[in-house]
């Protein structure tokens, strides 16, 4: 190997740790949410005649908040934007659905936020359940909200008045999820050998990437 492919195996070795580290602080469990893609656009003002749903599926438990992007659409009214959260449900043919979570916001307040936050107390139990947020106004609000086009998301839609428009609002789901370095220190707490095994698995994952670029 040549000076040059020298230098850069030598970068791609050391890269390894870098690329180790940021995966163990990376969180453990990947949230619901879709940002903004190439084809996102605002939707038109939610009103009595627009009310709008988007479904996901909850990855974490404690689910904590919904943020979302609302955008003015004309002149923001002294009408509210009530946020509904439902727990749904099928079982066999029957549909089940539960309000768990809900908050009137002045459509001002959203109008002049780049993002809002829907925050309550967690849904201790909420991993692996379904929800529907609702958004809905008793009168024109003057706010819409951000979406992207396309089934990018794939555990839920976007309805617009019940109908699926195949696309996803701009959103993420939070909880308190921990990393994978403390996931890991959850482990060793009640399996030490599996969590030291994993452990002595990532230097020697770089030992032996470093043994193979010396034969080169």
């Amino acid at each position: 190997m040549g000076s040059s492919g020298e230098r850069w195996a030598r970068v791609a070795w050391w890269s390894i740790p870098v690329a180790l580290v940021a995966m163990l602080a990376a969180p453990s469990v990947r949230l619901p949410g879709d940002d903004l893609g190439v084809r996102g656009f605002q939707t038109p003002p939610v009103s009595p005649e627009m009310a709008l749903t988007q479904t996901f599926t909850m990855t974490a438990p404690g689910l904590d908040g919904i943020e979302v992007f609302p955008v003015a659409a004309g002149r923001p009214t002294q009408s509210q934007v009530r946020f509904e959260l439902y727990e749904t449900s099928d079982i066999g043919v029957e549909h089940q659905e539960a309000l768990v979570r809900s908050a009137d916001v002045p459509a001002e307040v959203l109008a002049r936020a780049p993002s809002y936050r829907f925050a309550f107390a967690p849904l201790l139990n909420s991993k692996n359940r379904t929800y529907r947020l609702d958004l809905v106004a008793p009168s024109a609000s003057g706010v819409a909200f951000m979406v992207t086009r396309g089934g990018r998301y794939a555990d839920g839609s976007l309805y617009a008045n019940g109908t699926d428009r195949w696309a996803d609002m701009v959103f993420r789901a939070s909880a308190p999820v921990p990393s994978v370095w403390e996931l890991l220190m959850r482990v060793r707490a009640t399996n030490p050998i599996r969590a030291y095994a994993i452990m002595a698995v990532l230097p020697a994952f770089w030992l032996l990437v470093g043994l193979a670029i010396r034969t080169l």
